[in-house]
C-alpha cells in the first residue's frame, strides 16, 4: 500500500519546538537516507492516523512530498507515548533503487492443516519476519501453506518457499507453527492451571 503524506521540514534544537509542534497537531519526524543528511520534518497528525489506520496489518510505503520533492520511504522506528498511545516521533527510511534495504513484513497462513481437522490445535509462532532485499522486489507478505502440517507436526523455515531475491534473518530451523496433538493440548492446560494456583 502506498500512503502519500505532505510535511515540511521543521527547526531541530529545543524540546520546547517538538513540544509546541505537537500541541499544533504535528507530528516530529525524521527521513533517513543512505549517505546523506536526515531531513527533519513535521507531518499532520490527525491526516497521518487517518491514512495510518488504513495499513494496520500491511506493508506500507510512504510517498513523502516536502518542498516540492517526493521520497519514497517505509516507517523503520516509532516512538508512542506510554500513556496517551499518540505518536511522539517516526523515523522514515528513503527506498534507493538497487540498494537492500532490511525491514519487517508480515506472515500470512493460508490453508487448513489436516492435524486441526483430527482435533490438534494450532500455535502460531511467528507472524512477522525480518528480510532483505531491492526495494522493487519487497514483498507485501509472506505466505505460508498450512495444508500439510499434521497432528504434532511443526513447520519450520526451512519448511516454505521464499519470494525470488528475497533473503530473511531467519535460520533453517526456526519454527513458524505447530499442530499439538490433543493430548498436549491439554497437557499445557493443565500445567498452565497448575502454574495459576501454585502463583
Amino acid at each position: 500500500m502506498n500512503v502519500k503524506l505532505d510535511a515540511t521540514k521543521r527547526v531541530t534544537g529545543k524540546k520546547s519546538i517538538n513540544k509546541q509542534a505537537r500541541k499544533d497537531g504535528l507530528i516530529p519526524a525524521i527521513i533517513y537516507s543512505s549517505g546523506k543528511e536526515g531531513i527533519n520534518i513535521s507531518i499532520n497528525r490527525a491526516v497521518f492516523i487517518q491514512k495510518y489506520r488504513k495499513t494496520i496489518g500491511e506493508l506500507a510505503f510512504y510517498d513523502i512530498t516536502v518542498d516540492g520533492e517526493t521520497y519514497t520511504t517505509i516507517m523503520k522506528d516509532r516512538q508512542i507515548h506510554p500513556v496517551s498511545r499518540e505518536f511522539m516521533h517516526i523515523d522514515f527510511m528513503e527506498l534507493h533503487t538497487g540498494q537492500e534495504i532490511t525491514l519487517e513484513i508480515p506472515i500470512n497462513y493460508v490453508g487448513e492443516a489436516p492435524g486441526i481437522k483430527a482435533g490438534g490445535s494450532l500455535d502460531i509462532i511467528e507472524r512477522k519476519m525480518e528480510i532483505s532485499c531491492l526495494p522493487k522486489d519487497i514483498p507485501e507478505e509472506i505466505t505460508v501453506d498450512l495444508s500439510n502440517l499434521n497432528l504434532g507436526a511443526t513447520l519450520h523455515f526451512s519448511d516454505i518457499e521464499m519470494p525470488a531475491n528475497v533473503n530473511s534473518s531467519f535460520s533453517e530451523e526456526t519454527a513458524l507453527a505447530v499442530v499439538h496433538s490433543p493430548s498436549s493440548s491439554e497437557d499445557n492446560a493443565e500445567e498452565e492451571e497448575e502454574e495459576a494456583v501454585a502463583e
